[in-house]
């Protein structure tokens, strides 16, 4: 089996520090993959290399056959790659189903009208908003932006997504819920490349992670395997994990 994303000697630069140090990996069609780092080890900035918000200074990247280093984030997009954010960015002036139909429309799918209008209200149903439809963003809580910037990326028919910490923040009950919606995603076809602090989400969703540290891959495996590794507890324990 091919790799659906291929990444190779991936590098950026901002000024004198290496955010992304000469990374390799592959992430295989179907795959939950864990993107696992202390804070400030370059995670997001490869999510943003990935999707096209960055320019890599140096590598290759190669989605579904195809090399995508450097190209648009719309035309990555209409390939097959969607996001969310750290930060989420909904559309704050329409409403949920509108935020949706955003996708709809300038996405792979190109829909319009009656049924988009009924695939952006299934798609909210899906993240759990379904009562939302004609809600401003502001209106939600935060917790509640993260599943409408989740249907708005799903409305692009992802077959890679990418989440920069969904999860984050969710009660005990709603992550529960969270796991199970990407748990959900991943049965339906869709390959998850996942950006987590939550050790349980990690553990209980992803059989392979990459873990990385300033700039650079320093581990992969199982979470069992990279949870153990000396070189990942000192990344995020540091002198204490010799203490």
């Amino acid at each position: 089996m091919s790799a659906l994303l291929e990444v190779a000697g991936l590098t950026r630069r901002f000024g004198g520090l290496i955010a992304v140090d000469s990374l390799d990996f592959a992430v295989e069609p179907g795959e939950i993959v864990g993107l696992l780092g202390p804070n400030g080890s370059g995670k997001t900035t490869v999510l943003n290399l990935l999707s096209g918000v960055l320019r890599p200074d140096a590598g290759r990247i190669v989605f579904r056959g195809q090399a995508i280093a450097g190209s648009p984030a719309h035309r990555i997009a209409r390939l097959g790659m969607a996001r969310t954010f750290q930060l989420v960015r909904p559309l704050a002036s329409l409403s949920c189903r509108d935020n949706v139909l955003a996708g709809l429309a300038f996405g792979r799918r190109n829909a319009w009208g009656d049924a988009a209008r009924a695939e952006a209200d299934r798609l909210l149903e899906r993240v759990g908003l379904g009562l939302a439809g004609d809600t401003l963003p502001g209106a939600l809580t935060y917790i509640d932006q993260k599943r409408l910037e989740l249907a708005r990326a799903l409305a692009l028919q992802p077959e890679l997504l990418l989440l920069d910490e969904w999860l984050a923040g969710l009660n005990p009950t709603e992550l529960d819920a969270g796991i199970a919606l990407v748990r959900g995603l991943s049965g339906q076809g869709i390959t998850i490349l996942l950006v987590e602090h939550v050790m349980d989400a990690i553990r209980s969703l992803c059989r392979r992670c990459l873990v990385m540290n300033t700039g650079r891959l320093i581990a992969t495996g199982s979470p069992a395997e990279v949870l153990a590794d000396p070189e990942v507890v000192r990344a995020y324990l540091g002198d204490e994990a010799d203490a």
